[in-house]
């Protein structure tokens, strides 16, 4: 059984696939925070949203909502990882629109959402251990 074709662990690799290709982009912005005309990059997330609302669809991902309160599944479509140009708060007069602060801000949080999927991997494994273990042990 290859545990990467399921559909829980094909999602997580796929978003840490995700996070790993943001981090680099934003490593790269600051490395060019003062490089004239140099314009940000960023990963586009819509991508991840609609392959697990298409997983969802596709019966290979449930989701259920307790309370009517509770936010419900959206979008459609199929999704990769897509690179788009936005813009920071600030342009500089040189052109260059990376604003320091914000990167570092979108640097720590795609690194929290990266340990959260690591653990949950982990997590993931742990189930899959004891599940494979004879009884009584």
């Amino acid at each position: 059984m290859d545990l990467g074709n399921t559909p829980f662990f094909g999602l997580l690799r796929s978003r840490l696939d995700q996070l790993s290709e943001r981090q680099r982009l934003i490593s790269e912005n600051i490395a060019n925070a003062s490089t004239p005309g140099y314009r940000p990059r960023d990963v586009d997330t819509s991508g991840f949203e609609r392959m697990v609302a298409s997983a969802a669809g596709g019966g290979g991902l449930q989701m259920a909502r307790t309370k009517a309160g509770h936010m419900s599944p959206g979008g459609g479509g199929a999704g990769g990882v897509s690179i788009v140009t936005r813009d920071d708060s600030e342009t500089t007069i040189d052109g260059n629109a990376v604003v320091l602060e914000e990167q570092m801000s979108a640097a720590a949080q795609t690194r929290m959402e990266f340990e959260t999927g690591i653990a949950l991997y982990q997590k993931g494994l742990e189930l899959i251990r004891m599940a494979a273990r004879a009884p009584g042990r």
